[in-house]
């Protein structure tokens, strides 16, 4: 179930090492491994041992046959060497051994993993990797029928995320006008004179009940029907849920609602899922109506783009570097980007929300030309090594087109 604790990244996760040598090493060689090994990394991060390790340590040219044996198939690894005494070249080896025989592995020189921060960004990625294993997700409804890109079936996000999907019909929960409104979105907008708050605080109610009675971490919503029909809107619970740390995408997008899994894991904050309004030259244009409301300042609560009904969210994105990525709907590929902000538009004929972000030609051109769909997400900061080795990890392909 969905607590404090899903929302702050991996930093108790302990990497499992082990190391290798050739056969004649000197006895103390094992006393010397884990003695480098605390150089690279602090106590309590990392135990040695020869099972399901995470890292591999080579301390001495030989030692093929022995990381062969200890590394575990299905889970990637770290191929790390300490200088001189061949280890890289045995390293080097067991790199090509793995890429042969289709298993995942990352390779670089001990003292430059430290240095990068690699070591440090293996342990998230692992970590956050193992987080959402065993999760649950629900439908609600079903997948937005025009989302023809971003459907993901339960078979896939078990198998790339661990994540058993549930789903979750409208027509066996409560009918939100029976709720009662949520008191944290209610004392959110306290003051403001914003009618259908409290019809938009009821729906999160619904929500909330939906989770918890599913047993679920993260939600897909298919929200339009509610607004056709009931003419209220999900824009404000969802941005509430993802303020919280709670995963929860609108349309029933399945592929945002696993990338945004995927980056909450890794960096502690829920991405901000958002249309592709406009590509020009130098940047492209997002909006959508469930903007986080930690990624934004400014609230004003307009209504709903497309119908015209309930309440939306518009705010003004407060960073200024920021991270764009999309899975495929097989999620075996991936889109990743950094861009800086460069206006924060008020269109009327968009979402919401609305942010213009310079991007790189490349990116722009992948963007035009490869786009794994509509959807994209969006998180603050430079994360696109951190992402990339997450992908890396589980095998996912960044699309071709160019370098970003």
């Amino acid at each position: 179930m969905t607590d404090k604790s899903k929302i702050r990244t991996n930093t108790g996760y302990v990497l499992n090492v082990a190391w290798a040598a050739h056969s004649g090493a000197e006895p103390d060689t094992a006393v010397r491994a884990e003695e480098f090994a605390g150089r690279l990394m602090p106590p309590g991060t990392f135990v040695m041992t020869d099972r399901q390790p995470d890292i591999i340590l080579f301390m001495s040219g030989g030692s093929e046959r022995r990381a062969i044996e200890v590394a575990e198939p299905g889970r990637p690894v770290l191929l790390l060497s300490i200088r001189g005494n061949n280890a890289y070249a045995a390293a080097t080896e067991v790199m090509a051994w793995m890429v042969n025989n289709k298993r995942e592995a990352v390779l670089s020189d001990a003292a430059e993993a430290l240095e990068s921060g690699l070591i440090n960004r293996w342990r998230t990625v692992a970590g956050a990797w193992r987080q959402l294993e065993g999760s649950r997700a629900g439908l609600i409804g079903t997948v937005s029928e025009w989302l023809v890109a971003s459907d993901v079936s339960a078979e896939t996000l078990q198998r790339q995320l661990g994540t058993e999907l549930i789903g979750v019909p409208w027509s066996g929960l409560q009918d939100f006008s029976r709720e009662d409104p949520d008191t944290l979105l209610l004392n959110r907008f306290e003051g403001q004179n914003a009618d259908g708050l409290e019809d938009a605080a009821k729906v999160l109610t619904v929500l909330r009940k939906a989770m918890r009675d599913n047993g679920l971490d993260s939600i897909a919503v298919e929200c339009f029907s509610l607004v056709q029909e009931r003419r209220v809107t999900a824009c404000l619970a969802l941005a509430q849920l993802n303020t919280e740390g709670t995963v929860a995408t609108c349309e029933g997008d399945l592929a945002s609602m696993a990338g945004m899994m995927a980056g909450r894991a890794l960096t502690g904050r829920v991405p901000w899922m958002a249309n592709t309004t406009r590509l020009s030259e130098k940047s492209v244009v997002l909006s959508h109506c469930t903007a986080p409301f930690d990624l934004v300042s400014e609230v004003a609560l307009p209504t709903h783009y497309e119908t015209g009904y309930s309440l939306a969210v518009d705010g003004d994105i407060t960073a200024q570097e920021v991270t764009v990525y999309r899975f495929s709907d097989k999620l075996d590929r991936v889109f990743i980007a950094e861009g800086r902000v460069m206006s924060k538009p008020h269109m009327a004929n968009a979402c919401r929300t609305q942010v213009e972000i310079e991007l790189s030609p490349a990116a722009l051109r992948l963007l035009r030309e490869q786009p794994l769909g509509n959807h994209l997400l969006m998180i603050p900061g430079k994360q696109a090594d951190l992402l990339w080795l997450a992908c890396r990890y589980k095998g996912i392909e960044q699309v071709k087109g160019g370098e970003l």
